[in-house]
């Protein structure tokens, strides 16, 4: 594995990270009924997202998984990081 690949996987990892944190964020806007800020994140999120799964499913199979778990895992600890301050 060369570096260019991990530091592409670590940076695929850090965007699933704070994805999950903005998605989040979007649920307590929507939980507190702060409709503009809700409404412009559901936004972000959603371009954010697509955005991402075109960069991810760019490469061949067997990257774009590893690509995949790689943003998987950043999700994951976004959420447990988000859970954790609450």
């Amino acid at each position: 594995m060369t570096f260019s690949i991990v530091i592409n996987f670590i940076v695929i990892f850090i965007a699933g990270f704070v994805v999950d944190l903005l998605s989040t964020k979007y649920t307590r806007y929507i939980v507190t009924k702060k409709i503009a800020k809700a409404t412009l994140l559901s936004g972000i999120i959603t371009v954010v997202n697509f955005a991402l799964l075109t960069i991810l499913l760019k490469d061949n199979v067997s990257e774009g998984i590893y690509n995949i778990l790689a943003f998987a895992g950043g999700n994951s600890m976004g959420t447990l990081l988000a859970m954790k301050r609450v």
